[in-house]
């Protein structure tokens, strides 16, 4: 639980903003300073304070903590210290693992969600396969709900902000009856389009070359399912209810848990950047460069040998393999006000993008005399629709569609212990995904293909994994504790794959039926079982050198199993299944509490050996998993600082230096960059407290956060570089001395920055890249009542 200080050391120590939490990074109660790990614990109260309503967006938080997406970001992941993966395709787990009361995520697109009544997030830093298993190769995010209570208690708020955003959040919570309590939780949330389309009424695509667009001017609205294409995009409508019983067992208790919730948007607000591919004399693709008008190549469609002009098969023939407007893309389009949030794209429908999730917890503990029992059974059902406009413009190219159907099941059986020497805690866990997804290219009647099409790939994976784990901390001497931990697992997959090529009826939803073969276009199935024995393991010395200090040194290794590529339908049978990754890391660091606990300055540093890395590559219409060897070292640092009661500031920074050795990029072996890997970030927090004002106190608070620049393809081609951009928000916040009301105001993105947050490298399919920008400036007002 969240431990907030008491009133007399608020008094003494400050403000306590970012007061010390307790964890369960070990599967048992502690102070995150007396955890040897790298950890980023934050309050439900913090991330209130923060303005933090999105899952991912506690990674803006955490020294070496940043994002990876697909869909324009509506699907996002963790990355931790570079250890990443941006395979959209949705069979494929992430190696940064996340729980949900110790529940895991098994499908990516999971780890975006709505942040609503929680307790805790607690940021575990390096490999965690010992005590957590699941594909934490880099660490986990660990998301901790509020729980019932015997005291009744609860809150509601409201904000309203721009773009017509309305979000509600409630709870209630408190005893039923002797020996049975319980907690309701719900959320709302809505906002309108900031992606400004205006498309059909205007293309910016000269009227001369407008015919070749295919669907412009609205032709696409006489579609089933397009009525209303043209929407404008980043819209967001999402609801979710959670439900808990609790009953005393005596000195045990059981913990039930319902949930569910359902997002609804428009097609991905992707944005077109034009862009040019550079070949060599055998055709490879060697870089992407972006174009302007002032481009000496502007008008070429390719770069050969010599910038020699190269006809591209997905470039409109009539044009003779020159760009028809200096700066566009194939088609002509240039985007009027460039990465800004105006476009044209015709393919934009309201509410096409659809995620539904629900499932359900059951947490037991009971005590067996001197040892503690639990067992969690977690049970998730995801359900996802996705659609995009591919070339993201007024042209009607191709459509990419997204469908997943994924269910999970985990049970983990453990025991734990402690005497004066020896804290431990063993156990068993079982794993099952059932995951069906079908990802792949469209093309919508009247296209600029000439034809209407499906081209569906069909992945069904099935997961079983078990594992045996036990791990144990031994005082070696008063101050000095040695951790060793081991894990075991089994691994058993079988998976299924094919490419089919049918009519398109509905433009945003899978036709599977009336397959036709095309040559080049489809795919016989493959059919492949595997099973595979792993282990990961800890060994670590921490030495608590006062009570404000620990120094602690530890050696992981992290493992994450092998997997299955679903390419286009040119894969061969050969790279489609890849090999487990396996991490070596080293790390050490020092947590302190200084000056009366008023200045608290954690710091660290780590060599990671990333054997067989799971390298991800973006190869025109497919994504490609390769193992690589791959090194990364860095360090960080978290300051928090209370000089007085009402002043606190926070800073959090992070340097990484990663490099994936040997990825074959134009037929040449490269070392390059990870994707989503930002070398440096940082996160700086300060908030003053003006006590007795009206009847209560008031807050004024600045946050600032920065991310340097990343790739989004791991072929770290020029115009595939997201520029590093710093984000500065503010809060004023009110609160009531003894009603219980609170009133904050807020805008984030003060200075409005356009920055990108996702790419797709497309220079040979429509001579342009398709972009995600950031949500620019937000302004807000939400009250809230405590009860």
């Amino acid at each position: 639980m969240a431990q907030d200080s008491s009133a007399a050391e608020q008094a003494q120590q400050g403000d306590q903003t970012f007061g010390e939490i307790t964890v369960t990074a070990n599967k048992r109660e502690e102070s995150s300073q007396r955890v040897p790990i790298a950890i980023t614990a934050l309050s439900g109260t913090q991330l209130t304070t923060l303005g933090v309503t999105s899952s991912v967006d506690v990674a803006k938080l955490a020294p070496s903590v940043s994002v990876a997406g697909s869909f324009a970001g509506q699907s996002s992941q963790f990355s931790i210290r570079s250890v990443t993966q941006n395979d959209f395709n949705d069979h494929v787990e992430a190696p940064v693992a996340v729980y949900i009361d110790e529940g895991y995520v098994a499908l990516q697109q999971g780890q975006t969600f709505a942040l609503f009544d929680v307790d805790r997030v607690e940021i575990l830093k390096g490999p965690q396969g010992t005590l957590f298993g699941r594909n934490a190769t880099g660490g986990l995010v660990h998301f901790v709900t509020k729980k019932p209570t015997d005291t009744l208690d609860g809150f509601i708020s409201a904000e309203y902000g721009s773009y017509n955003t309305v979000r509600f959040e409630g709870a209630v919570g408190g005893p039923l009856s002797s020996g049975m309590s319980a907690r309701a939780s719900g959320y709302f949330h809505r906002n309108d389009g900031w992606i400004k389309n205006q498309y059909p009424q205007q293309t910016f695509v000269p009227a001369a070359f407008q015919p070749n667009l295919n669907n412009a001017l609205g032709l696409t609205t006489s579609l089933p399912g397009l009525q209303n294409s043209g929407a404008d995009m980043g819209d967001d409508s999402t609801w979710a209810l959670r439900g808990q019983l609790k009953f005393d067992l005596g000195e045990g208790n059981l913990l039930l848990t319902a949930f569910g919730g359902e997002t609804k948007s428009a097609t991905g607000a992707y944005q077109s950047v034009a862009t040019i591919a550079v070949l060599d004399a055998a055709g490879n693709q060697i870089n992407t460069l972006g174009v302007s008008p002032t481009n000496a190549y502007g008008n070429f469609q390719m770069i050969g040998p010599g910038n020699v002009n190269v006809a591209s098969p997905s470039a409109p023939a009539v044009y003779g393999g020159l760009r028809p407007v200096a700066g566009g893309d194939f088609y002509g389009y240039i985007d009027p006000d460039g990465r800004g949030p105006i476009t044209s794209s015709d393919f934009s429908v309201p509410d096409a993008n659809v995620v539904k999730t629900w499932g359900a917890n059951a947490n037991l503990k009971l005590p067996l005399g001197a040892v503690n029992f639990t067992a969690i059974s977690d049970f998730k059902k995801f359900d996802k629709n996705f659609t995009l406009d591919l070339e993201a413009s007024p042209a009607s190219q191709f459509t990419y569609l997204a469908e997943a159907h994924a269910k999970s099941f985990t049970q983990e059986l453990r025991l734990d212990g402690e005497s004066d020497a020896v804290k431990w805690v063993a156990g068993a866990y079982y794993l099952h995904i059932d995951n069906r997804s079908i990802n792949g290219l469209a093309a919508i009647a009247n296209s600029a293909t000439g034809s209407y099409f499906n081209q569906p790939r069909i992945v069904d994976l099935t997961t079983n994994s078990y594992s045996l784990f036990g791990q144990a901390d031994i005082k070696l001497a008063q101050d000095l504790t040695l951790t060793a931990g081991l894990r075991g697992t089994r691994e058993n997959k079988d998976f299924d794959f094919e490419v089919r090529f049918t009519p398109n009826i509905d433009p945003i939803h899978w036709n599977l039926n009336n397959a036709v073969f095309v040559p080049g276009f489809t795919r016989a199935p493959y059919r492949k079982s595997t099973g595979e024995t792993l282990w990961t393991g800890k060994l670590g010395l921490s030495w608590q050198a006062n009570p404000g200090t620990l120094v602690y040194a530890s050696i992981n290794r992290g493992v994450k199993a092998g997997s299955f590529n679903s390419g286009d339908a040119t894969i061969a049978d050969a790279v489609i299944p890849y090999k487990a990754e396996v991490l070596w890391a080293y790390e050490a660091g020092i947590k302190t509490e200084l000056l009366d606990r008023k200045l608290r300055l954690n710091l660290g540093a780590y060599h990671y050996d990333y054997q067989d890395y799971q390298a991800s590559r973006w190869l025109g219409l497919a994504n490609l998993i390769t193992n690589n060897d791959a090194v990364i070292n860095g360090v960080e640092a978290e300051l928090t600082l209370t000089p007085t009661r009402n002043f606190t500031m926070r800073v959090a920074a992070g340097y990484n230096d990663a490099t994936v050795k040997g990825v074959v990029v134009g037929g040449v072996p490269r070392n390059v960059r990870p994707t989503f890997a930002p070398k440096f970030n940082l996160s700086a927090f300060a908030r003053y407290t003006v006590p007795e004002v009206a009847g209560g106190d008031l807050s004024f608070q600045l946050s600032l956060t920065h991310q340097s620049s990343a790739y989004h393809n791991l072929a770290n081609f020029d115009a595939d570089l997201m520029s590093g951009y710093s984000l500065l928000d503010g809060r004023v916040t009110w609160v009531s001395t003894a009603s219980g009301w609170k009133i904050d105001a807020f805008v984030n993105n003060i200075a409005n920055k356009h920055y990108t947050v996702v790419g797709f490298d497309l220079a040979q399919l429509c001579g342009c890249n398709e972009e995600a920008q950031g949500k620019p400036r937000w302004f807000g007002v939400s009250l809230r009542k405590d009860f």
